[in-house]
């Protein structure tokens, strides 16, 4: 009896031990006052982190704002209308996901900022633009980031609204104000919750940013960690920002318990748009993808084709090798312990698995300069030096993107019924032999999708391995970065085009799963 009430008591305990240890990056992130000293953090106050809040808060508002506002009404058109071209945006207005925001931005850069070649052709023509300012990056971050938005509304306006609309329609009210006073408040906690990834990614990013000269805190962190060497400084701008995410995600969560709802399961049926509504339709939807998507890569295309030889190949060699091992050890890794917390999740042994996997919220660079303090006091104490080295590396890269590994293990042990178990327990197997001959076979397209999410966000993650990467090792994404600040566009165009070639698989699973 000793042993069957101790077992359960051990199993949570290993399990919180686990979740601790992936947590110990933001809790040291966010305890740093009281054990990292920060020598440069009155220069800091004064002269760094006002001028990095409010650009940080300028670009949040104008990013989310228009993101929300391209999103929202692509999703409301393609869901509520027929149009020319109808069927072919609604998923292809998902393309600018698999552009990162930093290769986005960077290449609307090259094209757009004030030596550009789209810009000196523009100019020739008495038109004047430099797309290099903070508004300039809120737009383009709003392009590249819509999809966000679109997704979640799309989803919410395709199904749940048909009785209500029908009676506002027999009330009198046109397409317009269907859209503007029933549908977009019943869409809001969808809206809301895209609109908190576009602002979570405007956050994460770094190479952007740097790029733009924009100071958010993100480069407030950089510039503490790097410029000042004052680790504790940048911890303290970390544990800022950790707080603004956590501000976000509450004003998101309340959006969405006080939005309007409806127990409606019926389809609305779109209306057939005909004369200039048709063709409005049409170039909006067209527009916003040509300027998102085709322009972007098509300028990434026009430079590869011309330094896509040997030579630039084998300059690639080293950073696509990085990448693929990098890649495939932390998945490797997230996956383990996904599956881990997953199947404890399941027999009620891992009550801390969703918190454990909190590291998605939190950005790269608050990860990584939490990861590294942490390594900096383990190695004091142990003399074994962590900093810049693969294990610590591929352990922060498991604590970032977990949630992508274990969310759809998760649900994909849940679509297994429970009597399974009992079979197993009746037949004497033991939790791990039930584990491995019965759940782990049925759980093998759970496991590809989320192998295959998570090493595309680890060969897409910038600010994370900028910061932990190893000595000398250079990666796809650090050689983009390194490339772009010396205005060697022709250099990036490769290795961001093989970036963005592996960003289409999240967006092909997730049209996918949308249409079924």
């Amino acid at each position: 009896m000793e042993k069957t009430h101790l077992c359960p008591v051990v199993r949570k305990l290993l399990f919180g031990v686990l979740a601790l240890v992936l947590l110990a990056p933001i809790l040291t992130v966010l305890t740093a006052p009281l054990h990292a000293p920060a020598p440069e953090w009155d220069f800091v106050k004064r002269a760094i982190l006002p001028r990095h809040l409010v650009e940080t808060g300028r670009l949040l508002v104008l990013s989310v704002g228009l993101a929300a506002l391209f999103g929202t009404v692509s999703a409301w058109l393609v869901s509520s209308a027929r149009f020319p071209g109808q069927r072919l945006f609604r998923w292809a207005l998902m393309l600018p996901l698999a552009l990162p925001t930093y290769i986005g931005s960077i290449t609307f850069a090259a094209l757009l900022g004030p030596t550009g070649s789209l810009s000196n052709a523009l100019r020739s023509t008495g038109i004047d633009i430099d797309i290099l300012t903070p508004a300039g990056l809120a737009v383009t971050f709003a392009l590249l980031l819509y999809p966000y938005v679109y997704l979640p509304a799309r989803a919410a306006f395709a199904g749940g609204m048909g009785d209500v609309l029908e009676a506002a329609r027999l009330l009198g009210a046109g397409p317009i104000q269907r859209a503007w006073r029933v549908a977009i408040p019943m869409a809001r906690p969808a809206i809301a919750a895209g609109s908190l990834l576009v602002a979570m990614e405007a956050l994460n990013d770094y190479g952007a940013v740097s790029h733009y000269g924009v100071h958010t805190l993100t480069v407030g962190i950089f510039r503490s960690w790097g410029g000042l060497y004052d680790t504790g400084s940048a911890l303290r701008i970390a544990a800022i920002l950790v707080v603004l995410v956590a501000v976000i995600a509450g004003v998101e969560a309340r959006i969405g318990r006080h939005a309007r709802r409806t127990s409606s399961h019926t389809a609305f049926t779109p209306t057939v748009l005909r004369g200039w509504r048709a063709w409005a339709a049409t170039t909006w939807c067209a527009v916003l993808l040509g300027v998102a998507f085709v322009l972007p890569v098509g300028a990434l295309v026009h430079d590869a084709m011309r330094t896509a030889g040997m030579a630039a190949w084998q300059q690639l060699s080293a950073p696509l090798g990085n990448t693929v091992l990098l890649a495939v050890l932390s998945a490797a890794l997230t996956l383990v312990i996904a599956l881990v917390f997953a199947y404890g999740q399941r027999r009620g042994s891992a009550p801390l698995a969703r918190l454990a996997s909190m590291g998605y919220v939190v950005p790269g660079a608050v990860i990584a300069i939490g990861t590294m303090a942490l390594a900096g006091w383990a190695t004091t104490r142990t003399g074994w030096p962590l900093i810049g080295t693969w294990p610590l590396i591929v352990y922060a890269f498991a604590v970032r993107f977990l949630a992508m590994a274990y969310n759809p293990l998760l649900a994909g042990l849940a679509q297994q019924p429970r009597a399974y178990d009992e079979a197993a327990r009746m037949l004497g197997a033991s939790p791990l032999r039930a584990f491995l001959r019965i759940h782990l076979p049925l759980l093998r397209p759970s496991l590809i999708a989320a192998a295959a999410i998570t090493l595309i966000e680890v060969i897409k993650e910038l600010p994370l391995t900028l910061i932990l990467r190893p000595f000398g090792l250079e990666t796809l994404s650090t050689h983009i970065f390194y490339q772009s600040r010396i205005e060697q566009w022709d250099q990036a165009a490769v290795p961001a085009l093989l970036i963005v070639a592996v960003g289409f698989i999240p967006v092909y699973l997730l049209e996918r799963a949308l249409e079924r």
